[in-house]
């Protein structure tokens, strides 16, 4: 998990962009709501995101939450152990 929301964004009706929020490059680019979905699931449940925040072409978002295929590393899991002097 990233600590960025990923998103689905229409740029006109026959173009749909899946990508973290701020982030200028797109993952994806699909002709269809229904393909950037699916794009956006396969990526959310790959890097572990458990929310997908959709925005319709009216601008009205709504939020689609994702079951991970693995829980997504945190800072406490790559640390390592503790090594007494």
């Amino acid at each position: 998990m990233t600590g960025h929301h990923l998103e689905v964004l229409p740029l006109s009706r026959q173009r749909w962009i899946v990508r973290y929020e701020g982030d200028p490059t797109p993952l994806s680019e699909s002709t269809t709501l229904a393909d950037a979905l699916a794009e956006a699931r396969l990526h959310a449940r790959q890097f572990g995101e458990p929310v997908i925040h959709i925005q319709g072409l009216d601008g009205n978002r709504q939020l689609e939450h994702v079951d991970p295929d693995f829980r997504a590393p945190t800072p406490a899991d790559v640390k390592g152990p503790h090594v007494e002097p």
